[in-house]
């Protein structure tokens, strides 16, 4: 029996990049088994590589009735390609895909191979502008190609660290999944403790590792014995740090002639005022987003998700003299409401430039909290202390949830739990001091 070939279009929300456009992959079948590959390095325009609900639809209209139509340049760029597959195909005298790969000239992920794995994981979070997740993944990448070379590497952190040094990763000391068992990870997660990485930083690597793991056996057919089952992740609870009212006031009438200090500080007060928004959705803020006398805006945190809600801030006074202290002036209903990105940014750049801005948020906040006496905070203490501070005022639960855009109350509840063992221990503790002092 031959294979077959067809254009196949990657529709499940997974595979959706943050432009909305579906991947267009080429299928080969043969029996039961199927395998799909890009088919952007074969295509005279990259942009077909991916399409749109619309443009998709539009396509497979234009398949069973032809005619005249903008989809004919590209239905005829991917004729190109499926009959190139179907030559291949029948000049074998006995169809595999190994053959056909090397025929095809397509550079195929052996996906027993965990760095080939890793590779091809990165690269597609790249091609759905998942920047962040893609940056984390590299970073595990690094850390477990170190343990298993017994070395150091340095890279860069604004470059793409995949595509740079792919020979690297894929030369040296080969690792397969067969090979990662209950006790590699146990001694993996020695050596990443003694390297000094954090708890927090452990679990992430380990929970990647996972996320790889369950995806090369469950849709590459790799066969391995699953080794989380017999390894418990450690988790470290990070420890929420929350302002009271008093201590965030002290920041909003912090003194200053520095500017960046004064920008910084409104940035965190403009957070903490918008019901505790985070600076990745602040940095994205664009004046159309301005409905009357309210913002409304949906979470980067949860865009694409089924969990996909408007959140509603009233624009205050004290948030109307920010947005006039520090908006962009007279450049469109459509610009950046703050100069913090620029319109001609891929989501790369957006990527790299909220990451900035976090830091800087984090550094000149610090320094004021410092300074006040309050202790070293960073922007989420504005997200944090918001919560506390609705809730410790009466406000009921069912509306932070809402407003914090979480996705059920019990998410709120349990956000909001840590807060309370906080303030409990806090009062415990002030009040051994106060006896203790006094005896």
């Amino acid at each position: 029996m031959q294979a077959t070939v067809k254009i196949f279009y990657q529709t499940a929300p997974a595979k959706k990049n943050k432009d909305g456009l579906f991947p267009v992959k080429l299928r080969v079948t043969h029996k039961t088994e199927r395998k799909y590959y890009s088919i952007r390095q074969k295509l005279n325009n990259d942009e077909w590589a991916y399409l749109s609900e619309q443009d998709i639809a539009g396509y497979k209209e234009y398949c069973e009735k032809r005619g005249r139509s903008k989809y004919r340049e590209i239905y005829e760029e991917y004729e190109r390609i499926t009959d190139e597959a179907k030559d291949i195909i029948k000049s074998l005298p006995r169809f595999s895909f190994n053959q056909f790969e090397d025929k095809f000239n397509i550079a195929v992920t052996k996906w027993d191979n965990v760095f080939d794995a890793f590779i091809d994981h990165i690269k597609d979070l790249r091609d759905e502008n998942r920047h962040g997740y893609a940056s984390s993944f590299e970073s595990t990448l690094r850390a477990v190609k170190e343990f298993n070379e017994g070395r150091k590497y340095k890279f860069n952190d604004r470059k793409d660290k995949v595509s740079s040094r792919k020979d690297l990763y894929l030369s040296g000391k080969e690792l397969k999944f067969i090979d990662i068992t209950p006790s590699w990870l146990k001694r993996f997660d020695k050596h990443m403790s003694k390297d000094g990485k954090s708890r927090t930083t452990i679990g992430i690597y380990m929970r990647n590792l996972r996320v790889l793991f369950n995806y090369v056996i469950k849709e590459k057919n790799v066969k391995a014995e699953y080794p989380f089952s017999k390894y418990q992740i450690k988790n470290r609870k990070l420890k929420k740090r929350a302002l009271a009212a008093a201590d965030i006031s002290k920041i909003a009438s912090y003194e200053t002639e520095h500017p960046q200090e004064i920008f910084y500080r409104d940035m965190f007060m403009f957070s903490f005022l918008s019901n505790g928004m985070n600076t990745a959705d602040i940095a994205r803020l664009k004046y159309s987003d301005i409905k009357g006398d309210e913002i409304s805006f949906v979470r980067q945190k949860t865009k694409e998700k089924e969990t996909e809600e408007t959140l509603n801030v009233p624009i205050t006074q004290s948030i109307q003299n920010i947005i006039n202290r520090h908006g962009n002036r007279h450049i469109g209903h459509d610009a950046y409401l703050f100069p913090i990105l620029n319109p001609n940014m891929t989501e790369r750049d957006i990527y790299y430039a909220n990451k900035q801005f976090t830091k800087m948020v984090n550094k000149y906040v610090g320094n004021i909290s410092e300074s006040l006496g309050i202790g070293r905070i960073t922007s989420y203490a504005a997200r944090h202390s918001w919560a506390t501070i609705s809730k410790n005022s009466g406000t009921s639960t069912e509306y932070i949830k809402e407003a914090l855009g979480h996705s059920s109350v019990i998410v709120t509840e349990n956000y909001l739990k840590s807060f309370e063992q906080s303030t409990r221990r806090k009062h415990s503790e002030d009040m051994e001091k106060t006896v203790y002092k006094s005896a």
